[in-house]
């Protein structure tokens, strides 16, 4: 008699040795992460070689460019690509096709058999998925970055129809509290691409740091860019670091090649300029938005990170300011969505201070929440009347949540499902299940973390749409959201280490569909996925 856990693993292998067999059965070797729709596995397989060709005529061309070019390093060779329609044995054929669009934008079908492959869809994006399913079809050497000597590029014969859950499914990183270079949040967003993620959240601002520059205030990246969390949890001064300061910041022209290079792997860059509190950097190097302007001024600016509220003075030129900001923020990002933060406002400094009260009767608001909640709708309002919504913490609910906005409910759930049930859009990210910062394990055995603790089960275990959401609201329930937080994470292989498998079992939670989910399953095809992260040189935590 086997006890549970013994159970349990005799089940997972057995699934293992279905999906991911000896390399003499090939044609029976399936594992895809996310999990297809549906999908019906065949006998034989189709070999890629030399002499195939990719065929694919205007748009669908583009996307065939990108599988070619992803091919091409492990295999030692490219492939070809012909503009033909005609149907030729031992091709790739991609083609855009109208009569798929019960599909989706996003959805795609993918068929296998020993003498072609053909992916079709009613979008590019559903062609870019149908990609990276298919390269995930093959041995896993493909992620090699260098040339793969001696291996069989064979695809196992499959028939797969597939389309998402949720239409939003993303990741957020924080550059504010440690600064990604461009080529680490590119590489970033190649393997969220790999995972059907299409949203990325940048938090761009934060008391530690100002990322992006901001023409019309230089002194935001000046100053505001050379400081990181790990530099004020030691309480060091900016003073006497020269140029060997922490911290960095993104050009503008860096921020437009992120940007498109995101969108060509189907991926929306959401910036996040926080408001009105996790301020800091920004208070530094602008005491005038700040509740004590002449304080602040009076010290050189490297006192100052110690010497502020972090959160801003919502007097009308503060508004101004930030108004100002968002202007130059919706020039480089064409996102929808722009997030304002709005959350831990420390609101005890508005109390303190006697020109916020007056502000507070001017306005006729009764408390600070409501003073908190006027200033979300004055963004809100302008970003409203620039054609973008205003994203939020779930804190922007207090006070009278602004009519526009989309809540990202962080606090838990119940955020979200008041704002779900009062007919406002709502992102899924609390800390219970999507807070990559937390510990994945006995925090003994693992680098340091925020807190917490969140395995990998809890993640994929997670269901995006609770009970008490009325079923008319559900709608409302736009997607999911993984959180890494940077206060501890300070290079791309930790990023990695906190993120992976954790954010694979998210992007299923976000793709699949919820009858299909079964966790011993998911953990046999990430034994199989896991060797691809193995070939691309991507670091990740072992399984237990």
């Amino acid at each position: 008699m086997l006890d549970g856990t013994h159970a349990r693993i005799a089940i997972i292998m057995a699934v293992i040795t279905a999906i991911c067999p000896a390399a003499e059965q090939p044609d029976k070797s399936v594992s895809t992460i996310p999990q297809p729709v549906s999908m019906e596995i065949s006998d034989g397989y189709f070999q890629i070689g030399p002499d195939t060709r990719i065929i694919a005529e205007n748009e669908a061309a583009a996307e065939a460019a990108k599988l070619i070019d992803s091919l091409a390093s492990a295999m030692g060779f490219k492939l070809s690509l012909a503009n033909t329609s005609r149907r030729r044995r031992g091709s790739i054929s991609l083609r855009l096709d109208e009569d798929l669009s019960k599909l989706g934008d996003e959805g795609y079908r993918l068929r296998v058999s020993p003498r072609r492959v053909s992916i079709r869809a009613k979008e590019p994006a559903g062609l870019f998925y149908g990609i990276q399913t298919l390269r995930q079809l093959l041995p896993e050497q493909v992620f090699s970055k260098r040339k793969v000597e001696g291996a069989e590029w064979k695809v196992p014969c499959v028939r797969i129809t597939d389309y998402p859950r949720f239409g939003w499914r993303g990741l957020l990183v924080d550059p504010a509290r440690h600064f990604i270079p461009k080529q680490d949040l590119m590489r970033f967003i190649d393997i969220m691409a790999l995972h059907k993620f299409n949203s990325l959240q940048i938090h761009l601002t934060d008391d530690q740091g100002w990322r992006i520059e901001i023409r019309k205030y230089p002194e935001l990246t000046r100053t505001g860019a050379w400081m990181d969390y790990t530099t004020m949890l030691s309480g060091q001064e900016a003073e006497g670091f020269g140029d060997k300061r922490p911290g960095g910041f993104y050009s503008q022209d860096d921020i437009r090649e992120i940007v498109r290079y995101a969108a060509e792997r189907y991926i929306n860059i959401v910036p996040e300029i926080e408001m009105p509190a996790h301020t800091g950097a920004a208070i530094i190097s602008y005491p005038e938005i700040g509740l004590y302007p002449e304080k602040l001024s009076a010290l050189p600016a490297e006192k100052r990170w110690f010497a502020n509220e972090r959160v801003l003075a919502p007097r009308p030129k503060t508004v101004e300011f930030m108004q100002n900001v968002l202007t130059e923020v919706m020039e480089l990002f064409p996102s929808d969505y722009i997030h304002i933060g709005g959350d831990e406002a420390n609101i005890e400094h508005w109390k303190k201070s006697e020109e916020m009260q007056a502000l507070k009767r001017e306005l006729g608001l009764k408390d600070e929440a409501e003073l908190h909640s006027w200033f979300i709708r004055q963004v809100d309002s302008f970003l409203t009347s620039h054609g973008r919504r205003l994203v939020g913490w779930d804190e922007i609910l207090q006070g009278g949540l602004a009519p526009g906005a989309t809540v990202m409910s962080w606090r838990g759930q119940q955020g979200g499902i008041t704002a779900a049930n009062a007919g406002h859009d709502v992102v899924m990210a609390p800390t219970t299940h999507t807070y990559f910062d937390y510990y994945q394990g006995p925090s003994e055995g693992e680098p340091r973390a925020i807190g917490g603790n969140l395995p990998l089960e809890k993640v994929y275990r997670f269901e995006p749409i609770p009970k008490d959401i009325t079923a008319e609201k559900t709608k409302h329930v736009l997607g999911v959201q993984g959180q890494l937080w940077g206060e501890y994470i300070s290079t791309a292989e930790h990023r990695y280490y906190m993120a992976y498998p954790r954010a694979a079992a998210l992007a299923e939670v976000g793709w699949s569909p919820r009858a299909a989910k079964n966790y011993e399953n998911f953990l046999a095809r990430l034994g199989c996925h896991l060797k691809r992260f193995d070939a691309a040189g991507i670091n990740y935590r072992k399984l237990d």
